[in-house]
């Protein structure tokens, strides 16, 4: 059964979240190391990995083998706090991952939100990992703003194009195309971009889509982030948060 219309549609101007709303602090630490551009340690020794960016992976063997912009990334943050300042932490949903870190919204003592200001200078791109989505919102519309001005890691984006997609393209990407087909079922939604790539959305998932107001119509031209796989040799991909669905 196709669907042309699956839920109401809010389009958001782009000014209205280049601010992050403001929330009280958790707790207020002390900084020891700055480890790199999204993961700091505390001077209790703890790790703090920031909420909701990645920021490119620096080799601490051999600098130069750094990933683009991530020696950048570090420096922002030395721009803005230093050991010995006290940093403020807002916590969301999940307090700790697999690895033992703190998980975090990490701001300097004057109330800047570091990883915003990694997203506006282009330095980091915004992910959701888990329930931790407390300032998606905002968080997507400054990497979109950084996107379009083609600043840092944006510098030379290009999407891959759903209809030429090869096995040679798996793993994290991202992948623009036009809807196609779209189809509901008991284990969710899935639509089709261009004829070729399938992405799903199951059930459980579909009602964070409809709380924040997304809608997939038929021939909308969309900007997915995603894990890219294939199956059967065609290519595939799972939406397990709005914020994978890029303005």
């Amino acid at each position: 059964m196709k669907y042309f219309i699956i839920f109401f549609f809010i389009l958001f101007p782009v000014s209205l979240f280049a601010s992050c709303p403001r929330y009280g602090w958790d707790e207020t630490f002390v900084v020891k190391k700055i480890n790199d551009g999204d993961t700091v340690t505390l001077e209790n020794g703890r790790l703090v990995r920031f909420i909701g960016i990645d920021t490119p992976e620096i080799n601490y063997r051999n600098l130069s083998k750094s990933e683009p912009y991530a020696l950048e990334a570090k420096a922002l943050l030395e721009r803005y706090i230093r050991p010995g300042d006290k940093l403020k932490l807002l916590y969301d949903k999940t307090k700790q991952d697999k690895y033992g870190r703190i998980l975090a919204y990490v701001y300097t003592k004057t109330g800047r939100n570091l990883a915003l200001l990694q997203l506006k200078s282009g330095l980091a791109k915004h992910w959701v990992i888990g329930k931790n989505d407390l300032l998606w919102r905002c968080f997507q519309d400054t990497e979109r703003q950084a996107r379009l001005r083609k600043k840092a890691v944006w510098s030379d984006f290009d999407s891959l194009n759903a209809s030429r997609l090869t096995k040679s393209e798996k793993g994290y990407v991202y992948v623009s195309g036009r809807v196609t087909n779209i189809e509901l079922s008991k284990k969710g939604m899935i639509f089709v971009l261009d004829k070729k790539l399938s992405v799903s959305i199951r059930t459980t998932k579909l009602k964070v889509f409809k709380e924040n107001n997304i809608d997939i119509h038929l021939y909308d031209k969309l900007l997915l982030s995603g894990k890219l796989f294939f199956s059967k040799g065609k290519p595939k991909m799972t939406l397990y948060h709005p914020a994978q669905i890029l303005p």
